[in-house]
């Protein structure tokens, strides 16, 4: 007679950085004693003034083992595992989850390492103070990073270098990131989940990284983006970082994207488009430069068919200077 055996299920290791779970159990104490709710406030603080009677050696083991369990008795261990339950597609694949303290929310990430093995994840601690719903929509937004970067068809690329100049590359990692948010967050929204932002809300970050952007033109480029089903490549999303007129032709429509850039020169160049005169994408604009009669006369010299609304980005500009004398 053949013995049927059971299958083990994979149990998920969540590891919890400890001076992530003492700030979360010293706030949501005191949270708990500013609402009146003394009781869980009293235990901790007893036993915790208990631990000074031990001998010295043992007190800070004695001390994590009673943060994690009023971590735990404050309920804050649930939401992981409960959130990975909604995505079996990494969740089989992965051994353990590192939970990590953010120093700030903008410091919130994720990321996959050990050949897809291991996810560490920064969150804030405050969230967990603010409420389970909070918690559920920020943990959510970065499994779902997470399911792209393991993704196969998404081509990650942890190393991705934009630019060898730190303001540029600063600026590109932002639209980056942005990028991704909207991608992130419209696909969670339009499936029915809590996201960590509203549409509008990522419409007003898209509309203060492209407020150059005609306002029709930047509905449709961030429509196109949010109401999308499946994620932009990693790829795609570093090449619109680097040039907006490749974000510009995504509003392309009735009207051809050589439109749409003209027609958007007219309010000045947009950080990230390429200037006319080096051949260069510049995010740094000289707007003055483009209104000096001296400038604009000596580089007219070299370029007939420049305009002032073409712009000169910054290295331009200090070489036409010098040409003019301005310098």
């Amino acid at each position: 007679m053949t013995e049927l055996v059971e299958e083990e299920s994979k149990t998920l290791e969540v590891v919890y950085d400890q001076q992530l779970v003492d700030d979360i159990v010293y706030k949501g104490l005191a949270k708990q004693e500013a609402s009146g709710d003394l009781a869980l406030y009293k235990e901790y603080h007893e036993k915790r003034d208990a631990i000074y009677e031990m001998d010295e050696e043992s007190r800070p083991r004695k001390f994590r083992e009673l943060d994690n369990d009023f971590f735990n008795r404050l309920g804050c261990d649930v939401y992981i595992k409960e959130i990975f339950d909604e995505y079996p597609d990494i969740e089989e694949k992965i051994e353990s989850v590192h939970v990590r303290r953010a120093t700030t929310k903008q410091n919130e990430g994720s990321n996959v390492v050990d050949e897809g093995r291991k996810v560490i994840i920064r969150l804030y601690p405050e969230i967990f103070i603010e409420g389970s719903n909070e918690i559920r929509r920020v943990i959510r937004h970065e499994l779902m990073h997470v399911s792209d970067m393991m993704n196969e068809k998404f081509e990650y690329n942890v190393n991705e270098e934009f630019s060898n100049s730190p303001m540029e590359e600063r600026i590109m990692r932002d639209r980056y990131r942005l990028f991704w948010d909207i991608s992130v967050d419209g696909r969670l929204t339009n499936n029915g989940l809590e996201a960590a932002a509203s549409r509008e809300e990522r419409k007003r970050e898209f509309d203060s990284f492209f407020s150059k952007i005609p306002e029709e033109s930047r509905e449709l480029i961030f429509s196109e983006m949010w109401d999308s089903e499946e994620p932009m490549t990693h790829n795609k999303m570093v090449e619109l970082s680097k040039d907006t007129n490749k974000v510009l032709a995504l509003a392309v429509g009735s009207r051809s994207a050589e439109e749409l850039v003209e027609d958007t020169k007219k309010l000045g160049p947009l950080p990230g488009t390429t200037c006319t005169l080096c051949g260069f994408p510049s995010f740094d604009w000289v707007e003055e430069a483009a209104e000096d009669d001296d400038i604009v006369k000596v580089l007219k010299e070299d370029f007939p068919d420049w305009e002032p609304q073409d712009g000169v980005c910054s290295r331009c500009a200090e070489y036409y200077k010098v040409k003019a004398g301005k310098w």
